[in-house]
């Protein structure tokens, strides 16, 4: 008789993530964490998990969630004071995931990590028309950006076999674009075309970061069962590492 060996399941204790680089956990200012009771459950797991740094990342778009740096730093300013001595050893760094949208390239209200990269992203069904200048224009401003989860979007998964979505997101990247992975998107529940798409970024090496992208405690109990090999997770092990680089300042 034959045994055949079952291949490895990975899961979020796997990756060995201690910075976490997108996150939706500063209560009541977005579609992730409404109040701190939620924000402290999810920063536990997160501690758990050996999470240590932070960067919280709310969403900013004039349509749907107007979001003021002044008035998101107050709101950290109010949540610090409510964490717990058992987290005493994390950090916190604010920044935000800006919407590209027809409003984005004029506003200059920016919140950035320590390292100058910036947040940004685009509906999942729309492809920006702005992209591209948005890129360039925050590459001459001084910032580098970087795409978050290119993987969700419905509009590269559509193409992405006809290597349309290839061409483009090779495009970004030589532009200077950065992208980062979702750790949900290594399930496949976001379908066979993300996770393709998921594959062939992690086998070209063109992601640069991964983030939890967590909105509430119970999506972590989602993040096993990763459709990865062992190549690919550990491509997936150095993304974790490299996301550390973006807590340190930039060199005036």
């Amino acid at each position: 008789m034959w045994f055949f060996k079952k291949k490895p399941e990975y899961g979020f204790m796997d990756i060995g993530l201690t910075a976490d680089v997108h996150s939706h956990i500063l209560p009541g200012v977005d579609d992730g964490s409404p109040d701190v009771e939620e924000s402290l459950a999810i920063l536990a797991r997160l501690h758990e998990a050996g999470v240590r740094r932070v960067a919280l990342t709310p969403h900013v778009s004039r349509s749907m969630f107007p979001n003021q740096a002044d008035d998101l730093q107050e709101r950290l300013k109010a949540f610090l004071p409510e964490l717990p001595d058992t987290l005493s050893d994390m950090s916190f760094h604010l920044a935000s995931e800006y919407m590209v949208d027809e409003f984005f390239i004029d506003s200059h209200d920016r919140l950035a990590y320590p390292d100058g990269h910036l947040l940004i992203e685009m509906s999942y069904y729309e492809r920006s028309r702005d992209i591209k200048e948005a890129v360039f224009n925050l590459l001459m401003d001084g910032f580098s950006p970087i795409l978050a989860h290119p993987e969700r979007y419905v509009f590269y998964q559509k193409v992405f076999d006809k290597r349309d979505g290839v061409s483009e997101l090779r495009m970004l990247r030589e532009m200077g674009c950065s992208l980062q992975l979702n750790v949900m998107s290594l399930t496949g529940a976001y379908g066979e075309r993300s996770l393709g798409i998921v594959h062939w970024l992690l086998d070209e090496d063109m992601y640069s970061y991964i983030g939890t992208d967590v909105h509430s405690r119970h999506q972590i109990d989602r993040f096993e069962g990763f459709k990865v090999n062992a190549a690919q997770m550990d491509r997936v092990r150095a993304l974790a590492r490299n996301n550390e680089t973006l807590f340190i300042p930039k060199q005036s």
